[in-house]
C-alpha cells in the first residue's frame, strides 16, 4: 500500500498558474470561497467593534477561505494538491505575519512610507525563501 505524501514531502513539479482551469471553476465551489471569506471578514469586523483595532486586525490576516479552498481541492483535484496549496497558505502566513510584525514596530518610529516599504521588503524576502526552501530544487 502506497503512503500518501506529508507536507514536507517534496514534489516532483513546481506549482504553476493555469489559466485554463479558472475558466472551469464551478460556481458552487466559489460560493463556498467567498462565503468563508466573507463570514471571517464579518467576525473580523464583529472582533473588532468588541474588543478593538488591535485584536480585529489580527483576524483579518486569517486567510479566510483556506479551509473551504483546501477541502474543495482535496475533493475536484487530489489530496497531493490541497497539500501543496497548504505549505504555501503556510509560507504565505509567515511572511504574512513578519510583515506584521515590522510594521508593528516601524510604524510610529519611521516615516508611514519608510516603514511600509521596510514591512513589504520583509514580506517579500520572507516568502521567496519560503518558497525556495520547499520548492526549488
Amino acid at each position: 500500500m502506497r503512503q500518501e505524501p506529508t507536507i514536507t514531502d517534496r514534489l516532483d513539479e513546481r506549482p504553476r498558474f493555469n489559466p485554463r482551469k479558472v475558466a472551469h471553476t464551478d460556481r458552487k465551489a466559489l460560493f463556498y470561497r467567498f462565503g468563508a471569506g466573507a463570514l471571517t471578514s464579518i467576525a473580523a469586523g464583529a472582533l473588532t467593534l468588541a474588543f478593538g483595532e488591535r485584536v480585529g486586525g489580527i483576524f483579518l490576516a486569517f486567510p479566510a477561505i483556506l479551509a473551504a479552498s483546501l477541502t474543495l481541492i482535496e475533493k475536484e483535484e487530489a489530496p497531493t494538491d490541497a497539500r501543496e496549496d497548504a505549505r504555501g497558505a503556510t509560507v504565505g502566513g509567515a511572511a504574512l505575519a513578519l510583515f506584521a510584525g515590522v510594521a508593528a514596530l516601524t510604524l510610529g518610529h519611521l516615516a508611514g512610507a519608510l516603514a511600509l516599504l521596510s514591512a513589504t521588503a520583509a514580506w517579500l524576502i520572507a516568502a521567496l525563501i519560503g518558497y525556495g526552501a520547499l520548492w526549488w530544487r
